[in-house]
């Protein structure tokens, strides 16, 4: 019971911090001015929250890789919406090609009757 009161949990062979509000907080204000913490600043916050630099150290390794994976989804959801956002044909969108031979065709005239779609893929 007496690792409840210092704010750790148990998990399988570790123990893990459980922020409380305001370090959550103060730690979010910090990352919010600079992704990336100086060890002077590192030292000064783990003071001031009562942790240890590694673990104001492993509080920003985490944030990071957390916003990276939130932007990651965002990006997704994004490609997601304008792939499935139907458009019309022959709207002057970029990889449209108007491309018909004549009705001889042999001569190789090209007419903007039908159009062919390319679609770049990288």
């Amino acid at each position: 019971m007496l690792h409840l009161l210092l704010g750790k949990t148990r998990t399988k062979d570790k123990y893990r911090v459980v922020y409380t509000d305001h370090q959550r907080l103060e730690l979010e204000k910090e990352f919010h001015y600079s992704r990336y913490i100086t060890i002077r600043r590192k030292a000064e916050l783990a003071t001031t929250l009562s942790l240890s630099e590694r673990q104001v150290k492993i509080w920003f390794q985490n944030r990071r890789a957390k916003e990276r994976k939130m932007n990651k989804k965002k990006m997704q959801q994004s490609q997601q919406a304008s792939t499935t956002t139907p458009t019309p044909p022959g709207v002057g969108t970029p990889g449209n090609i108007s491309m018909v031979t004549s009705s001889s065709g042999s001569s190789g005239l090209v007419s903007p009757s039908i159009q062919m779609t390319i679609k770049e893929e990288y």
